[in-house]
Protein backbone atom coordinates (compact mmCIF):
# COMPACT_ATOMS: atom_id res chain seq x y z
CA UNK A 1 0.00 0.00 0.00
CA UNK A 2 1.30 3.39 -1.04
CA UNK A 3 1.09 6.85 -0.10
CA UNK A 4 -1.29 9.52 -2.21
CA UNK A 5 -0.65 13.18 -3.20
CA UNK A 6 -4.21 14.03 -2.29
CA UNK A 7 -4.86 17.59 -4.45
CA UNK A 8 -7.38 19.95 -2.96
CA UNK A 9 -9.66 22.77 -5.23
CA UNK A 10 -6.38 24.84 -4.80
CA UNK A 11 -3.70 22.74 -6.27
CA UNK A 12 -1.99 22.00 -2.91
CA UNK A 13 -1.42 18.60 -2.65
CA UNK A 14 -0.91 16.34 0.91
CA UNK A 15 0.62 13.08 1.26
CA UNK A 16 -1.81 10.44 2.87
CA UNK A 17 -2.34 6.77 3.03
CA UNK A 18 -5.32 5.86 1.60
CA UNK A 19 -6.83 2.83 3.47
CA UNK A 20 -9.05 0.08 1.48
CA UNK A 21 -12.46 1.29 3.33
CA UNK A 22 -11.30 4.87 1.78
CA UNK A 23 -10.19 6.41 4.93
CA UNK A 24 -7.54 8.53 4.90
CA UNK A 25 -4.89 8.33 7.37
CA UNK A 26 -1.07 10.04 8.02
CA UNK A 27 2.08 8.31 6.02
CA UNK A 28 3.70 7.07 8.63
CA UNK A 29 0.89 5.14 10.39
CA UNK A 30 0.45 1.37 9.95
CA UNK A 31 -2.91 1.48 7.53
CA UNK A 32 -3.44 -1.91 7.94
CA UNK A 33 -3.84 -1.73 11.62
CA UNK A 34 -6.39 1.20 10.59
CA UNK A 35 -8.62 -1.03 8.13
CA UNK A 36 -8.91 -4.25 10.76
CA UNK A 37 -9.22 -2.01 13.58
CA UNK A 38 -12.59 -3.41 14.34
CA UNK A 39 -10.93 -7.16 14.69
CA UNK A 40 -8.68 -5.82 17.71
CA UNK A 41 -9.07 -7.63 21.04
CA UNK A 42 -10.01 -5.53 24.40
CA UNK A 43 -9.80 -6.54 28.08
CA UNK A 44 -12.30 -5.40 30.80
CA UNK A 45 -10.23 -3.46 32.45
CA UNK A 46 -8.92 -1.10 29.21
CA UNK A 47 -9.80 2.62 28.93
CA UNK A 48 -9.85 3.80 25.57
CA UNK A 49 -9.42 7.74 24.63
CA UNK A 50 -10.77 8.92 21.64
CA UNK A 51 -10.80 11.81 19.83
CA UNK A 52 -10.22 14.14 16.45
CA UNK A 53 -6.66 14.79 15.93
CA UNK A 54 -5.68 18.06 17.74
CA UNK A 55 -8.23 17.77 19.99
CA UNK A 56 -5.89 17.42 23.41
CA UNK A 57 -5.36 13.64 23.10
CA UNK A 58 -1.72 13.57 23.99
CA UNK A 59 -3.21 15.98 27.22
CA UNK A 60 -5.81 13.64 28.28
CA UNK A 61 -3.64 10.33 27.53
CA UNK A 62 -1.44 11.95 30.20
CA UNK A 63 -4.12 12.74 32.22
CA UNK A 64 -5.21 9.57 32.40
CA UNK A 65 -2.15 8.35 33.50
CA UNK A 66 -1.84 9.98 36.45
CA UNK A 67 -5.67 9.58 37.66
CA UNK A 68 -5.15 5.27 37.32
CA UNK A 69 -1.83 5.01 38.43
CA UNK A 70 -1.72 7.34 41.42
CA UNK A 71 0.36 10.24 40.21
CA UNK A 72 4.17 11.16 38.84
CA UNK A 73 6.16 8.45 41.16
CA UNK A 74 4.36 5.90 39.49
CA UNK A 75 4.83 6.57 35.83
CA UNK A 76 7.21 5.50 33.29
CA UNK A 77 8.75 8.22 31.26
CA UNK A 78 6.72 6.52 27.74
CA UNK A 79 4.96 8.70 25.15
CA UNK A 80 1.06 7.95 23.90
CA UNK A 81 2.21 6.39 20.60
CA UNK A 82 3.44 3.38 22.42
CA UNK A 83 -0.41 2.91 23.36
CA UNK A 84 -2.21 4.54 20.34
CA UNK A 85 -3.95 1.61 18.07
CA UNK A 86 -2.82 3.33 14.34
CA UNK A 87 0.61 3.69 15.47
CA UNK A 88 1.29 -0.50 16.43
CA UNK A 89 0.65 -3.85 15.34
CA UNK A 90 -2.22 -6.19 17.11
CA UNK A 91 0.95 -8.35 18.52
CA UNK A 92 2.60 -5.09 20.09
CA UNK A 93 -0.69 -3.89 21.61
CA UNK A 94 -1.19 -7.48 22.54
CA UNK A 95 1.71 -7.02 25.07
CA UNK A 96 1.67 -4.19 26.81
CA UNK A 97 0.74 -4.93 30.60
CA UNK A 98 -3.05 -4.43 31.96
CA UNK A 99 -4.64 -1.75 32.61
CA UNK A 100 -4.12 -0.36 29.41
CA UNK A 101 -4.66 3.29 28.76
CA UNK A 102 -5.06 2.95 24.80
CA UNK A 103 -6.05 5.84 21.79
CA UNK A 104 -7.05 6.11 18.52
CA UNK A 105 -8.48 8.60 16.09
CA UNK A 106 -11.02 6.12 14.26
CA UNK A 107 -14.47 6.68 13.53
CA UNK A 108 -17.47 5.33 15.60
CA UNK A 109 -17.66 2.54 13.02
CA UNK A 110 -14.20 2.20 12.79
CA UNK A 111 -13.99 0.95 16.81
CA UNK A 112 -12.81 -2.30 18.01
CA UNK A 113 -16.16 -4.45 18.22
CA UNK A 114 -14.76 -5.04 22.00
CA UNK A 115 -15.91 -1.53 22.87
CA UNK A 116 -19.36 -2.71 23.00
CA UNK A 117 -18.43 -6.31 24.43
CA UNK A 118 -16.34 -5.60 27.01
CA UNK A 119 -16.19 -3.45 29.92
CA UNK A 120 -14.14 -0.98 28.39
CA UNK A 121 -14.22 2.53 29.35
CA UNK A 122 -14.39 4.78 26.70
CA UNK A 123 -13.41 8.54 27.42
CA UNK A 124 -13.82 11.03 24.36
CA UNK A 125 -12.07 14.54 23.92
CA UNK A 126 -13.05 17.30 21.54
CA UNK A 127 -12.26 20.45 20.97
CA UNK A 128 -13.54 23.53 19.42
CA UNK A 129 -13.03 23.69 15.52
CA UNK A 130 -11.32 26.62 15.27
CA UNK A 131 -8.61 26.22 17.84
CA UNK A 132 -8.32 22.42 16.23
CA UNK A 133 -7.80 23.70 12.75
CA UNK A 134 -5.28 26.31 13.91
CA UNK A 135 -2.91 23.32 15.59
CA UNK A 136 -3.98 20.95 12.77
CA UNK A 137 -2.79 23.68 10.51
CA UNK A 138 0.73 23.37 12.05
CA UNK A 139 0.79 19.91 11.69
CA UNK A 140 0.06 19.57 8.54
CA UNK A 141 2.59 22.46 7.45
CA UNK A 142 5.53 21.51 10.19
CA UNK A 143 5.82 17.77 9.77
CA UNK A 144 7.87 16.86 6.76
CA UNK A 145 5.96 14.04 5.51
CA UNK A 146 2.85 15.69 5.01
CA UNK A 147 4.83 17.90 1.93
CA UNK A 148 2.08 20.22 2.88
CA UNK A 149 2.59 23.97 2.26
CA UNK A 150 -0.64 26.51 1.81
CA UNK A 151 -2.12 29.66 3.70
CA UNK A 152 -4.06 28.89 5.91
CA UNK A 153 -7.22 30.10 4.58
CA UNK A 154 -6.44 27.48 1.98
CA UNK A 155 -6.20 24.98 4.69
CA UNK A 156 -9.49 25.69 6.23
CA UNK A 157 -11.31 24.55 3.30
CA UNK A 158 -9.02 21.94 2.95
CA UNK A 159 -10.02 20.38 6.43
CA UNK A 160 -13.43 21.49 5.98
CA UNK A 161 -13.99 18.90 2.78
CA UNK A 162 -11.74 16.13 4.79
CA UNK A 163 -9.05 15.71 2.32
CA UNK A 164 -6.66 15.43 5.65
CA UNK A 165 -5.79 12.32 7.71
CA UNK A 166 -9.14 11.07 9.72
CA UNK A 167 -11.06 12.81 7.38
CA UNK A 168 -14.13 15.22 8.01
CA UNK A 169 -13.81 16.76 11.44
CA UNK A 170 -17.36 17.19 10.87
CA UNK A 171 -18.39 13.38 9.62
CA UNK A 172 -16.21 12.50 12.65
CA UNK A 173 -17.98 13.63 15.34
CA UNK A 174 -21.39 13.50 13.70
CA UNK A 175 -20.85 9.75 13.50
CA UNK A 176 -19.54 9.61 17.29
CA UNK A 177 -23.07 11.29 18.43
CA UNK A 178 -25.11 8.99 16.65
CA UNK A 179 -22.87 5.67 17.79
CA UNK A 180 -23.22 6.47 20.96
CA UNK A 181 -26.96 7.64 21.09
CA UNK A 182 -27.17 4.13 19.51
CA UNK A 183 -25.26 2.14 21.36
CA UNK A 184 -26.33 2.29 25.00
CA UNK A 185 -24.41 -0.39 26.12
CA UNK A 186 -21.32 1.66 25.47
CA UNK A 187 -19.76 3.26 28.38
CA UNK A 188 -18.57 6.58 27.52
CA UNK A 189 -17.52 9.63 29.62
CA UNK A 190 -17.19 13.10 27.00
CA UNK A 191 -14.61 15.88 27.66
CA UNK A 192 -14.45 19.43 26.48
CA UNK A 193 -11.37 20.67 25.80
CA UNK A 194 -11.96 24.09 26.63
CA UNK A 195 -13.90 22.91 30.10
CA UNK A 196 -10.71 20.99 30.90
CA UNK A 197 -8.60 24.15 30.72
CA UNK A 198 -11.35 26.39 32.73
CA UNK A 199 -12.12 24.35 34.94
CA UNK A 200 -9.59 21.16 35.72
CA UNK A 201 -10.27 20.11 39.31
CA UNK A 202 -13.84 20.11 38.86
CA UNK A 203 -13.47 18.35 35.24
CA UNK A 204 -10.84 15.88 36.82
CA UNK A 205 -13.05 14.71 39.81
CA UNK A 206 -16.42 13.98 36.85
CA UNK A 207 -12.83 11.61 35.27
CA UNK A 208 -12.20 10.32 38.39
CA UNK A 209 -15.84 9.49 39.71
CA UNK A 210 -16.57 8.00 35.80
CA UNK A 211 -13.03 5.81 36.01
CA UNK A 212 -13.75 5.01 39.77
CA UNK A 213 -9.93 6.93 40.78
CA UNK A 214 -9.18 8.79 43.52
CA UNK A 215 -11.69 11.69 44.32
CA UNK A 216 -9.25 13.69 46.88
CA UNK A 217 -9.19 16.97 46.41
CA UNK A 218 -5.18 17.49 47.12
CA UNK A 219 -4.56 14.42 44.85
CA UNK A 220 -6.89 16.17 41.85
CA UNK A 221 -5.22 19.43 42.61
CA UNK A 222 -1.67 17.84 42.63
CA UNK A 223 -2.72 16.29 39.20
CA UNK A 224 -3.97 19.33 37.68
CA UNK A 225 -0.55 21.24 38.34
CA UNK A 226 1.08 18.27 36.94
CA UNK A 227 -1.18 18.35 34.32
CA UNK A 228 -1.08 21.65 33.17
CA UNK A 229 -0.37 22.22 29.74
CA UNK A 230 2.79 24.62 30.30
CA UNK A 231 3.67 21.87 32.81
CA UNK A 232 3.24 18.83 30.17
CA UNK A 233 5.35 20.84 27.59
CA UNK A 234 8.11 21.65 29.36
CA UNK A 235 8.35 17.67 30.64
CA UNK A 236 7.36 16.12 27.12
CA UNK A 237 9.37 18.12 24.77
CA UNK A 238 12.52 16.50 26.24
CA UNK A 239 11.15 12.84 25.40
CA UNK A 240 9.02 13.26 22.69
CA UNK A 241 9.62 12.79 18.69
CA UNK A 242 7.82 15.16 17.61
CA UNK A 243 9.72 17.86 16.79
CA UNK A 244 10.17 20.74 14.27
CA UNK A 245 12.91 21.23 11.99
CA UNK A 246 14.37 24.22 14.20
CA UNK A 247 13.70 21.95 17.35
CA UNK A 248 10.37 23.51 18.66
CA UNK A 249 7.08 21.49 19.85
CA UNK A 250 4.94 20.06 17.32
CA UNK A 251 2.42 18.17 20.00
CA UNK A 252 2.74 20.53 22.73
CA UNK A 253 2.54 24.10 20.92
CA UNK A 254 0.38 26.07 22.40
CA UNK A 255 -2.71 24.81 24.26
CA UNK A 256 -4.46 27.96 24.71
CA UNK A 257 -8.21 28.53 23.84
CA UNK A 258 -8.88 31.31 21.48
CA UNK A 259 -5.95 31.90 19.39
CA UNK A 260 -8.01 30.94 16.15
CA UNK A 261 -8.19 34.83 16.44
CA UNK A 262 -4.34 35.15 15.73
CA UNK A 263 -5.27 32.73 12.42
CA UNK A 264 -8.96 33.32 11.17
CA UNK A 265 -9.67 37.06 8.69
CA UNK A 266 -13.47 37.90 9.61
CA UNK A 267 -14.27 36.56 6.34
CA UNK A 268 -13.11 32.94 7.45
CA UNK A 269 -14.28 33.15 10.83
CA UNK A 270 -17.83 33.66 9.68
CA UNK A 271 -17.60 31.01 6.67
CA UNK A 272 -16.79 28.83 9.41
CA UNK A 273 -19.25 29.44 11.89
CA UNK A 274 -21.97 29.05 8.94
CA UNK A 275 -20.23 25.60 7.95
CA UNK A 276 -20.34 24.66 12.29
CA UNK A 277 -23.72 25.61 12.67
CA UNK A 278 -25.07 23.65 9.57
CA UNK A 279 -23.16 20.97 10.41
CA UNK A 280 -23.32 20.35 14.14
CA UNK A 281 -25.34 23.16 15.31
CA UNK A 282 -28.13 20.57 16.20
CA UNK A 283 -25.59 18.74 18.25
CA UNK A 284 -26.59 17.67 21.69
CA UNK A 285 -23.05 16.66 22.75
CA UNK A 286 -20.60 19.26 21.25
CA UNK A 287 -21.22 22.83 22.35
CA UNK A 288 -18.03 24.38 21.65
CA UNK A 289 -16.61 27.00 23.41
CA UNK A 290 -13.84 29.79 21.93
CA UNK A 291 -13.00 31.49 24.40
CA UNK A 292 -13.08 31.73 28.22
CA UNK A 293 -13.95 33.71 31.05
Amino acid sequence: MSTELMEDEFGATMELFRCPNGRLVAPDLVPDVVYNMTKLSLRDDDIMLCSYSKSGCHWLWEVLRYLKFGGMNNLENVDKEAYMVEYNTFERLEQLKSPRILNNHGFFEDQPSDLLKKNVKVVFVYRNIKDLAVSYYHHHTRFQEYKYNDSFTHYIRRLVSGLVDNGSVFEYLQGWEEGIRTSPGLSVHIVSYEDMKENPVAELRRLSEYLGTSTDIQFLENVAKATDFEAMQTRKVTSTLFLDQEGKPIMYRKGQVGDWKNYFTIADSEWMDEVIDRELGHSKLFKFKYSLN
